[in-house]
């Protein structure tokens, strides 16, 4: 490794790592202060707010990284342009690509890291905090348990185990109830390929039900459609399902290829599945373009001006993903389009200034 390289990754790292802990200080500080009067309006004792924070980190640290990339490389760089370091080195016959490669390779490097973070950790402390949430804040019971490829949740004389739910249309694929007696006996078994929630009663379709009779024996019968009343709805049934942010690449795409293969739409997980690969690039994109936008202003006109320029991108850039991916749950374009168009946009442009770059 040469004194160049040596020198350019050891300001970069510098500047990254207090950059990126600074917008996680933000954050945390602000998020603190946002949620801590729910804590205490609902009685939860301080070390479930202490454990909320701990197990939000990861994520914190995934959001903001990006982030940090691109404010590094933009200051780096303008402290470097600053004090004339770029064009000694131009003199020298060093290029411009010569003296940011070091950075891209870092940020490369970072990337890998986030999607690590992302498929192993995120997950997991995504469920903890959720869990500390929704149990000591809002007050609901660990009253189901949730796996990707089937919810299962205990009602009050229930107890359902349903392949898929689509929150969004209220409707139940491939449903299994299985409601008890006081002595805790099966009196009912209900088995039907979907149902759908209309006017505060469940149309279930194409399934059976099997009735025990008074003398114990069962009955079973088959229908096409049948309506039914059961005193659990929909929004019993949103407490348990699992959403995409607690579920890793692997998993999201496993549950993704199973609804598929099964007839279900399943464009909604298939985005997702895509964006758990695309947003961890996100940083060599934000250190792409900021490379080449700092080295194109390096007479400039000062670090503030380029912490508000990196601001700016970074807003652009979110609006440009949040876009593809709306258009992408709704079917306008392919799932992997609509995650990575952002990051082929951005690469493309910051590939072509740097490119470019006045030598």
């Amino acid at each position: 490794m040469s004194i160049l390289t040596r020198y350019v990754l050891r300001e970069f790292a510098k500047i990254f790592v207090i950059t990126l802990l600074s917008f996680v200080m933000i954050y945390i500080l602000v998020d603190f202060f946002e949620r801590i009067d729910n804590f205490i309006e609902a009685g939860a004792p301080l070390r479930y707010m202490v454990f909320y924070i701990l197990f939000k980190l990861p994520l914190v640290l995934d959001q903001m990284t990006p982030v940090a990339v691109l404010m590094s490389t933009l200051i780096a760089l303008g402290l470097m342009a600053g004090g004339n370091e770029i064009i000694a080195l131009k003199a020298a016959g060093v290029s411009p690509m010569r003296v940011v490669s070091p950075m891209l390779c870092f940020a490369v490097f970072i990337s890998v890291l986030s999607f690590l973070n992302s498929e192993s950790v995120v997950p997991y402390t995504n469920r903890r905090f959720n869990a500390i949430w929704k149990t000591h804040v809002q007050k609901q019971g660990p009253e189901f348990v949730s796996k990707y490829e089937s919810l299962w949740y205990k009602g009050r004389d229930a107890i359902y185990n349903i392949r898929t739910f689509d929150v969004a249309n209220e409707t139940l694929f491939g449903v299994v109830i299985n409601q008890f007696d006081g002595d805790f006996s099966i009196s009912r078994r209900i088995h039907a390929r979907r149902a759908v929630w209309q006017n505060g009663l469940w149309h279930f379709y194409e399934g059976t039900v099997k009735s025990r009779l008074p003398d114990g024996t069962y009955r079973v019968s088959t229908f096409s459609s049948m309506t039914y009343a059961l005193r659990e709805t929909p929004e019993d049934f949103k407490k348990g399902a699992k959403p995409s942010d607690e579920m890793g690449f692997r998993e999201l795409r496993r549950y993704a290829r199973k609804i598929s293969d099964e007839g279900y739409n399943a464009t909604t997980y298939w985005v997702d599945a895509n964006v758990k690969l695309a947003f961890p690039c996100i940083s060599f994109i934000m250190g792409l373009v900021g490379t080449s936008l700092a080295l194109r202003r390096e007479k400039g006109r000062g670090i503030a001006s380029g912490i508000g320029l990196g601001f700016a991108i970074v807003v652009l850039y979110l609006v440009a993903f949040e876009l593809f991916k709306t258009l992408g749950y709704t079917d306008i374009i392919p799932p992997a389009l609509a995650a990575w168009a952002a990051n082929i946009l951005f690469a493309t442009i910051g590939g072509f200034l740097l490119v470019n770059v006045s030598r």
